[in-house]
Parts: structure tokens; sequence; C-alpha cells
């Protein structure tokens, strides 16, 4: 059997989400395996290779789901069992970045000026943009999920998702901008956003749109921004975004700095100033 086979098949027996199948099926096209050749050493000799062309953290990644498809096939018997170690992979988490709210405000008003429009369902830029941002910032959903919301699962300023990544049911709470900017969007279909443009097309527009209002980073800023200003306003971040794992928001989300506006420096020393 071939591995992408077997992960394939395990993601279906642990009831893995459309996001964790998603990964396994990335990996597994890099790796033309079979599961009875799965083992230890061939698996680090994966890894030590990896490392030369991805970044740590993604290479870590794979050692964790390879780890899992080893045990797993050794306790079905597909795989032998061995006694050596799958090496570590180190790895160090940079310190999230996210817009603050003048970057923010330039954003908004750069999209609310943006040219051009979609084509199969016309909606210009200008309309669409704002609304993308507003949303994206006020509920922190990532671009899948935000692709997939509908209008029946608004309901008053309240989305309820099942997110893709997670499988998991989650209630954003918008603000009055972001359901003002929906409310003037055209209805195509059952998706508020999908229905209008897809993921290549969002993308390559918001980069465009990042472009123009002179910003660093990229569309996942918004996803950054709204943790971090959850966080800052006394919300749990981790709540918000909708995640499972303790820590994980802070870890890959919420800007230190920007959480820490509103702290005073040690005193001065004196006769130190020049």
């Amino acid at each position: 059997m071939l591995l992408r086979e077997f992960a394939d098949a395990y993601c279906t027996r642990v009831g893995g989400s459309l996001g964790y199948r998603e990964q396994l099926n990335v990996l597994t096209r890099r790796l033309p395996w079979h599961v009875e050749d799965l083992n230890p050493e061939k698996i680090n000799q994966y890894l030590t290779e990896a490392l030369q062309s991805l970044a740590a953290t993604t290479v870590a990644n794979h050692r964790r789901m390879l780890k899992t498809l080893y045990k797993t096939a050794v306790a079905d018997g597909l795989a032998a069992n061995c006694t050596k170690q799958i090496r570590a992979v180190k790895h160090f988490f940079p310190p999230p970045r996210a817009w603050g709210m003048s970057e923010l405000s330039q954003l908004v008003e750069t999209a609310r000026s943006m040219p051009g429009g979609t084509l199969k369902n016309p909606c210009q830029y200008s309309v669409l943009m704002p609304a993308w941002v507003l949303t994206a910032y006020s509920s922190g959903l990532r671009r899948g999920d935000m692709l997939s919301v509908r209008w029946d699962q608004l309901r008053d300023d309240r989305i309820c998702v099942t997110q893709n990544k997670t499988s998991s049911m989650h209630v954003c709470v918008l603000d009055e901008a972001a359901v003002s900017a929906i409310r003037k969007l055209p209805k195509y279909e059952m998706r508020i956003f999908g229905g209008i443009i897809g993921k290549d097309q969002i993308r390559r527009v918001l980069r465009r749109l990042v472009d123009r209002a002179g910003l660093t980073g990229s569309g996942k800023y918004l996803r950054r921004s709204s943790a971090t200003f959850a966080e800052l306003s006394g919300m749990n971040s981790t709540l918000h975004l909708g995640h499972r794992t303790p820590g994980l928001a802070f870890r890959h989300y919420v800007d230190p700095v920007i959480v820490s506006q509103g702290r005073r420096p040690v005193p001065s020393i004196p006769g130190a100033a020049g």
C-alpha cells in the first residue's frame, strides 16, 4: 500500500479535519513510499534532506505527521517496529507581527478606492474589499472559512460557521462596520464572499491591496490583528480564533509589541538623560 493511500485511510479512520487531510496529502505526495517501508531511518533521512530546502517549522510538522503514521502502521502490523529514534527538529517561532490600528485604517481607506472588480459575478472591488477587510478583522476567520460563509449563517451581528481546518463549530461576533459593509454586497448565491470571488483571485487582489496601501505583510495579517486586538481588549484570543490548542494564538498570531501598549518603562536612572 502506498503511504499516500495509508494516510488517507488513517485520516478517515480518526475523523481528521479537511485541513489535516490536506496537510497529509501535501506531505505524502512528496514521498513515493510504500507503508511497508516506513521506518525511523527512512524518516530521518527525509527530515535531514528536507531541512536543506524547507523551513524548520515545516519540517517539524512533517516529523510529527510521519511519526504518527509510523506508529499507526506498526500498530496495524504493516510496518516493522524499530528501537531507533526519530531525530528531533529544532525550530523557533519568530514573534508574530500584526497590523496596528493606523495600518488597518489605511488598508480600509485604500480598499474603498480600489479600482476594478470581479467579472463572472460583478462586484466592484471598492465594495467587496472593504467588506472583506472589515469582516476578516472583526471575525478573525481564515480565508477558506471567509469564502465559505453563507448568508443564512449571518444572524444580526453573529456568524456561526463550521471551520474547515478543525471541523469545529465557531461563533464570530462582528462589529457594526463589518455588518454594514456585508449588507452592501450583491447576492448571487448562498455564499457571501465565495459567491463573488474565488480563493486564487482573492489572494491576488489582497496582495495588490496591501501593496497599494504601502504596507508590509499579507492578508494573513488580518487574522493576526484580530487576535492581537481581541487580547488587548481583554478577550481570550484562543476562543476568539476558534483554536482548540491552548497557547497557539500567542505563538503564532498575537503581536507582543502591540499587546504591550500601555505598559510603562522602568524608572529612569537619575541624571542619565543627555
